[in-house]
């Protein structure tokens, strides 16, 4: 029997909540852990540390992911940015290749995974904190299609400097334009620093300004062709041809329009036969010498130069001296390098009575062209090029012809020849085309030929702009009844002339054409009254004043002195 009463308690029933909440909290501790476990599982084929692959963040990335980051982003066109326009490039186009391979391999080098499952998840789970891994691009190109690629872009995109330019109304040159141009080799190491960055992939292309460019040789050529074309002549025709050649004898540099073609001699023969007179004396000519000289160039007096020959030459009497003469001018011209210049019979004196030595001629140098030279003496105009540059180099450096034959040149010989050519003044052709005062040393000739007529005028001229030689040979045929050529070569002549002191002189160019005196021929020669008065290093003594007017006693018009001579006022240049 039980007893129950106000005084008795009934028992309460308690739950274990700590053992539940310690339940609970296990559970909660294995689902994370589950969930850490899992979260790590899949971690471990991911990138965990601070990774950067050439410049390109690869953390948290799988390798595969990174691999095709980084190739996208480099795979990518750089902008070459070319005076503010951009032409886009593929690296591919350069042969620019990524080399993945080597730089996965540099990334598993560098992280080095730990062997142990548990002790990498236990560093998982605390996230204990790695030094950053940076690997560098590795990558390759081809210089050289780099350099294909920007010297395209130079071709299509540059502005060349051009020329000087040609005035044909004032014969006279101006500064061609400036320009620019890429700067490639300073361009290839910008390009390739834009291709090996992930950032700011342009690359600003170097430039380099040029200069407005001075006329040139060629820039003379054209002008010369230019204004032959002016004139209605044609320089290379059936019926004319014309030849012109420059040297700047400055720098050496050269222009030829048909520079080989065999030209009969005329009077320029008279430079070889000067030559060769210098090279076969051993003593300073006597005075009866220097007067045949100088009436041979100043007065292109045939029988003169006739008498030199016979002079230097040597025989049992005057035919056969003068015929040794003839063929030492010829050897002495072989020495000196004018290969094709010859002369076989004495110069025409009025007489038809021509007779040769009968040395074989050597061979035209040019057979596409037929000046009919003539059989007895010829020239090219390159010959006489090379006479006149080896005289002047002998005169002014002591080389040239003083190095070719030195024991028959000296440079006071080849000073004397030069002084002596500077006094032939006939007021056209060369002479015509340059200023008043300006010294040209030159031989002139004119001659008819086989139904035909020959202008020639080699000279060496002296201007403030530099020295140069010039060479001019005309031929035409003859019309039915033509007797002489046509005034109009010599017009052409002297604005050849022009033009040529105007490239060396652009700045104080020769605008104007000057008047001839005579409009229809040249000057008579002036001679002094007296041998005693003719002056090799002095050529206008007993001829000019300082000022240039006709001394009173001068032989005006040799060897008929006093004949139609000007008036006192006359003066030469």
């Amino acid at each position: 029997m039980s007893v129950t009463g106000l005084g008795s308690r009934r028992q309460a029933v308690r739950l274990p909540v700590l053992g539940i909440l310690s339940g609970l909290l296990l559970i909660a501790a294995l689902v994370l852990f589950a969930l850490e476990l899992v979260r790590f599982e899949e971690s471990r084929e991911r990138l965990q540390t601070d990774i950067t692959v050439a410049g390109v963040p690869v953390s948290g990335l799988r390798l595969a992911e990174a691999v095709a980051a980084w190739e996208n982003i480099y795979q990518q066109p750089i902008t070459l940015e070319y005076l503010g326009h951009p032409i886009q490039l593929l690296p591919a186009s350069i042969g620019f290749v990524v080399k993945s391979d080597q730089m996965q391999a540099e990334i598993r080098a560098q992280t080095a995974l730990s062997n142990s499952y548990w002790q990498d998840f236990w560093n998982y789970l605390w996230r204990r904190p790695t030094n950053p891994i940076s690997v560098p691009l590795i990558a390759d190109y081809s210089e050289a299609r780099l350099r294909e690629v920007l010297d395209d872009i130079a071709r299509r995109y540059d502005q060349a400097a051009s020329s000087g330019n040609f005035d044909l109304n004032t014969l006279s040159f101006g500064a061609g334009a400036a320009g620019t141009r890429l700067d490639v080799d300073r361009a290839i190491p910008i390009v390739e620093e834009a291709l090996f960055r992930p950032l700011n992939r342009t690359a600003k292309l170097p430039m380099q300004n040029e200069g407005a460019k001075a006329a040139d040789m060629a820039t003379l050529r054209a002008a010369i062709l230019q204004y032959v074309q002016s004139r209605n002549f044609v320089p290379n025709g059936p019926d004319t041809l014309a030849s012109v050649g420059v040297i700047d004898l400055q720098d050496g540099a050269e222009m030829w329009i048909n520079g080989d073609i065999a030209y009969s001699s005329a009077s320029t023969v008279k430079i070889p036969i000067l030559l060769n007179t210098f090279a076969q004396l051993n003593f300073t000519p006597q005075p009866d010498i220097r007067w045949l000289m100088a009436s041979s160039i100043l007065c292109s007096i045939n029988e003169s130069s006739n008498f030199l020959m016979q002079v230097t030459g040597q025989g049992a009497n005057a035919r056969a001296k003068l015929a040794d003469g003839l063929r030492q001018v010829n050897e002495t011209m072989k020495q000196v390098g004018a290969r094709y210049t010859f002369i076989n019979a004495p110069l025409w004196v009025g007489s038809s009575d021509l007779w040769s030595i009968n040395d074989n001629p050597p061979p035209v140098p040019n057979p596409n062209f037929d000046a009919r030279p003539d059989r007895w003496s010829r020239t090219t105009p390159e010959d006489m090029a090379i006479l006149l540059q080896q005289l002047y180099d002998c005169a002014e450096y002591g080389s040239g012809l003083a190095a070719a034959a030195p024991e028959q040149f000296t440079q006071n010989e080849c000073q004397q020849m030069l002084e002596l050519l500077s006094g032939n003044i006939i007021g056209r052709m060369i002479e015509l085309g340059v200023p008043p005062g300006t010294r040209v040393a030159h031989k002139n000739g004119w001659a008819p030929g086989n139904q035909s007529w020959n202008n020639n005028d080699a000279a060496i001229v002296y201007t403030p702009g530099g020295n140069y030689i010039l060479v001019i040979y005309t031929w035409e045929r003859l019309l039915p009844g033509q007797q002489v050529g046509n005034i109009a070569l010599w017009e052409m002549m002297e604005g050849i002339s022009r033009i040529v002191y105007n490239y060396f002189n652009p700045s104080q160019p020769m605008v104007n054409a000057r008047t001839p005196e005579n409009p229809l021929t040249a000057l008579d020669c002036v001679m002094p009254s007296s041998v005693e008065k003719l002056d090799f290093t002095n050529i206008r003594n007993g001829r000019f004043d300082a000022n240039g007017y006709l001394e009173p006693d001068a032989c005006y018009g040799f060897p008929n002195c006093g004949v139609d001579k000007p008036p006192p006022s006359f003066v030469r240049p």
